[in-house]
């Protein structure tokens, strides 16, 4: 057994450790949420669900009941004939006939349906008022908040409106346009208005509540809060109604728990919750908790003893090797000696540990019959072409010519020496790999004046960069190739005129740097730079070419800069795209 578990795949033994890891994982998640679930689900859900379901529907009820009324008043012929005097007669004594008629009309509907916990109801016309009682100084609302439920009433065009939005002070309120129905004239002779009070709503509705003793009531809008029990957390009448999201779950407020179920009042988009403190009941599942909380770390330290023991038996393989390979990077050449076998293993570690081997002999005769040979020739050779080459013996001969053709007055020759001098300078300079624009744009200047004693009237080049951006990195030696190959491909294969133009935006909220090289005479092949890649396409220029600038631009800067080619208004377009970076300022944005 323990030889074939030896030479299992690699594969196999850690898809052996993460399926071992899931399964205990999963199976302790398992039992956990039976015990948790049956404890919780079974004795709050169901009982305080099932008692809030009836409470919903005596509200439903009552609310139904005052649209009934409101429907009925709206019928009503002679409620109808006595309205439609007061509002047409001129006579005085019509007029109070039709109010006492009104005002009885208005009574009867208050008597019969004040079981619905109607405070109070009046029908108002114009300004005169028929109210079946005057509200006592705790419920008087004040005149603007009845001007409002007016405007809601006319707004509704006759049909029943509930306001909550002055519940927590004064009450529900139904509101409702009464129109004339005679010869459908439809005017306007009555709004009705009915306070009603949603706290005895509330309290009638849970009075059969088994948990009625313990129980808190909310009764919400989508917007306010209709009812709030005064056994209620302050924090949460206070928030909003969508602190109860769900159909049913646990809050806490003022360091307190609380279970609560909600459910909804169907036609009338409003939510009815019960709330009950989560600590009368916790006892209960005090036993199921403990015993689904030794059951995980019994599962957790069964885990971790067995995935310790089987990755441990992996990994030991990979440290000896790890330590083979230090060895060999220290220049060791004598392979390090380790306390197994691993000879006669046929798994990827056997195999990893006698290729390592064999590569170290293979090396170490490379490096003994070839490599140092090589080191040593192309040591010779390089030192040879330095001493030819030195920069400084460039330098002091090209100063010897300049100051030669100034005292010859040869100003084209000087020039072009000079010119000569800084971009050797420029280019020789190996201290860092990102530099400023202002030096780039040199290395073009100079490179250009070289060449414009050769071409001539037939060559010219404009640079326009503002000189806030002189001082933003740019990777060394990517403008001066491209200008190269402008000049090549725009006037070496072309007799007509070509011009050079070298321009710089920034982009300061993607915080990029966009440099143009676009020239005329030549365009770009579609693709070039992919084909270039494929040898679609065989380069044949002498300098840095196009794949260089663009790998050296992904490697420093990252897949979303480099360089992009193609062709606009019949110019060739080099587009350089560089983070936006002032090298004066550490670094900064420019």
């Amino acid at each position: 057994m323990r030889y074939l578990i030896r030479n299992l795949s690699l594969k196999k033994k850690i898809q052996s450790i993460v399926f071992l890891c899931i399964f205990l994982m999963t199976a302790t998640a398992l039992v956990s949420n039976h015990f948790i679930a049956a404890a919780y689900d079974g004795l709050l859900y169901r009982t305080i669900a099932s008692s809030l379901s009836v409470s919903s529907l005596k509200m439903q009820n009552s609310l139904e009941n005052l649209n009934t009324m409101a429907d009925l008043m709206l019928g009503d012929a002679g409620l109808q004939r006595e309205l439609s005097v007061m509002k047409d007669s001129d006579r005085v004594q019509d007029i109070n006939v039709a109010y006492r008629s009104v005002y009885t009309s208005l009574m009867e509907y208050y008597f019969t349906f004040r079981k619905n916990h109607i405070k109070y109801m009046a029908l108002h016309q114009d300004e005169l008022a028929i109210r079946t009682h005057l509200p006592s100084a705790l419920e008087r609302f004040p005149k603007e908040v009845e001007e409002d439920l007016k405007e809601r009433a006319l707004k509704a065009e006759g049909a029943v409106v509930w306001v909550t939005d002055y519940s927590p002070d004064y009450g529900l309120f139904l509101v409702r346009l009464i129109r004339r129905t005679e010869y459908l004239r439809l005017d306007s002779i009555g709004i009705l208005i009915v306070n009603v009070d949603p706290g005895m709503m509330a309290a009638e509705a849970a009075d059969s509540g088994p948990f009625q003793r313990d129980s808190a009531y909310l009764l919400f809008d989508r917007e306010n809060f209709i009812y709030a029990s005064a056994s209620l957390p302050a924090q949460l009448t206070a928030g909003h109604p969508d602190l109860l999201d769900d159909s049913y779950g646990t809050r806490n407020f003022s360091g307190k728990d609380f279970f609560y179920v909600k459910s909804s009042i169907p036609d009338f988009n409003w939510s009815y919750a019960c709330v009950v403190p989560f600590d009368t009941i916790r006892s209960s599942l005090d036993a199921s908790r403990n015993l689904c909380v030794f059951i995980l770390l019994v599962s957790v330290v069964l885990s971790a003893v067995l995935s310790s023991r089987l990755i441990r038996s992996i990994t030991r393989h990979f440290e000896n090797l790890l330590q083979k390979i230090r060895n060999f990077g220290e220049g060791n050449q004598t392979p390090l000696p380790v306390d197994y076998d691993y000879s006669g293993r046929s798994d990827e570690l056997g195999i990893l540990h006698m290729q390592f081997d064999y590569m170290v002999e293979e090396v170490n005769q490379l490096i003994r019959t070839n490599y140092l040979n090589e080191i040593l020739i192309k040591d010779a050779q390089f030192k040879a072409l330095e001493s030819q080459m030195n920069p400084h013996f460039l330098y002091n001969t090209l100063e010897s010519i300049n100051w030669r053709a100034k005292l010859m007055g040869a100003k084209d020759i000087s020039s072009m020496a000079e010119s000569l001098g800084t971009l050797l300078r420029i280019t020789l300079d190996q201290k860092s790999k990102q530099v400023p624009l202002s030096r780039e744009l040199e290395l073009v200047r100079c490179y250009m004046t070289i060449q414009k004693y050769r071409y001539e009237e037939r060559l010219d080049y404009e640079i326009q960069v503002e000189k806030e951006l002189f001082g933003c990195y740019v990777l060394k030696l990517t403008l001066q190739p491209l200008v190269e190959n402008a000049v090549r491909y725009g006037l070496e294969e072309n007799t007509e005129e070509c011009l050079i133009r070298i321009t710089a935006e920034a982009d300061r909220e993607k915080g990029i740097l966009y440099i143009y090289i676009k020239n005329n005479g030549s365009s770009f092949p579609e693709g070039l730079l992919e084909k270039l890649e494929t040898h679609q396409v065989q380069p044949h220029g002498f300098g840095i070419g196009l794949l260089n600038i663009r790998d050296r631009m992904l490697l420093t800067f990252g897949e979303n800069y480099g360089l992009d080619l193609y062709n606009e208004d019949e110019l060739a377009v080099a587009r350089l795209t560089c983070p936006l970076t002032d090298i004066s300022k550490g670094g900064v944005p420019c």
